[in-house]
């Protein structure tokens, strides 16, 4: 059934299907390549069984066509939030495919990470849309983690760094910059992977960035922090390094990145030690991750 609503909305027939071998995107469900009489398509779909990602992939439905064609986006063909018999509710969407474009290589040679920063900056120097879908990313993303963390110093933190045990009040104190510090007025991704990221496969074609499945507004420096703690976190060189050769946007302040990644850090430490959901299982232990990364990069830039 879902097969068939698929079909009449690519409207068109259907030579071949596959799956991507990459893990490619942040939510789970069903992706597959489709390669029709008129083009190719690539197609998301979740069911009610995942209710988190059913709700985030119906608001990238609804952003998508707010989103300013300066900021490299996939070009929505159709969506579709329906209920089917037998299989409950299902939202899907097709995109079209672009075959000028590539994964970034999982060794990350340095063009591939010239390439990326260029991209990512590139996302911070749109501004985003007047728009009440795109909010301040302060009211978006918890800024209060290690407030919280040093209130309440659950059990957990025991998993992280010993060198969390005595900083919890001061972490907190750097993150209460973070209204001031995060607050701009360019476009955010603000959930950016290295999966998400598709580099130009020749030269003089354009990128891709998927998954946008919230927007924001906020500092040009926010995606590209992030997406380093990301690179980093997957095997990839050390961010302060990347931020030595390239550089971060002009006018950005060496203590609001700094607030960022406490923010961050802090984010994934709390986040990590919260109760899986069910339909994203792999969730905590990639945050684990991440909170392990983040904190040694703030160790580095606070310097002791």
């Amino acid at each position: 059934m879902l097969r068939d609503r698929i079909t009449d909305l690519l409207g068109a027939r259907v030579i071949a299907a596959r799956h991507p071998d990459d893990d490619s995107g942040i939510l789970p469900g069903a992706r597959f390549e489709v390669q029709t009489t008129k083009g190719h398509v690539f197609v998301k779909a979740i069911g009610t069984e995942q209710p988190g990602p059913l709700n985030f992939l119906r608001q990238e439905i609804a952003l998508s066509p707010l989103l300013p064609a300066a900021a490299p986006h996939p070009e929505l063909l159709w969506s579709l939030d329906d209920v089917l018999p037998n299989l409950g509710t299902w939202v899907a969407v097709g995109y079209a495919m672009k075959s000028n474009v590539r994964p970034i290589d999982p060794s990350f040679p340095e063009e591939d990470v010239a390439t990326m920063v260029k991209i990512v900056r590139g996302i911070g120097e749109v501004e985003a849309p007047a728009d009440s879908m795109f909010l301040p990313e302060e009211r978006v993303f918890p800024t209060d983690s290690w407030e919280y963390l040093a209130d309440k110093r659950p059990a957990g933190l025991a998993n992280h760094s010993p060198w969390l045990a005595n900083r919890l009040e001061g972490l907190a104190e750097i993150a209460a910059h973070a209204p001031q510090a995060i607050a701009g007025k360019s476009l955010q991704h603000g959930t950016l992977r290295v999966q998400n990221v598709l580099l130009p496969a020749r030269l003089g074609e354009k990128p891709l960035v998927t998954d946008w499945i919230r927007g924001s507004v906020g500092a040009p420096y926010l995606d590209l922090v992030s997406m380093l703690l990301h690179v980093r976190t997957n095997d990839g060189p050390p961010p302060e390094a990347t931020l030595r050769r390239y550089g971060l946007p002009p006018g950005t302040e060496r203590d609001a990145v700094t607030c960022w990644i406490a923010v961050l850090a802090g984010h994934y430490v709390k986040s990590s030690m919260d109760s899986p959901p069910m339909d994203m299982p792999e969730l905590r232990a990639y945050q684990h991750r991440l909170a392990r990364t983040a904190v040694a990069w703030l160790q580095t830039r606070l310097g002791f």
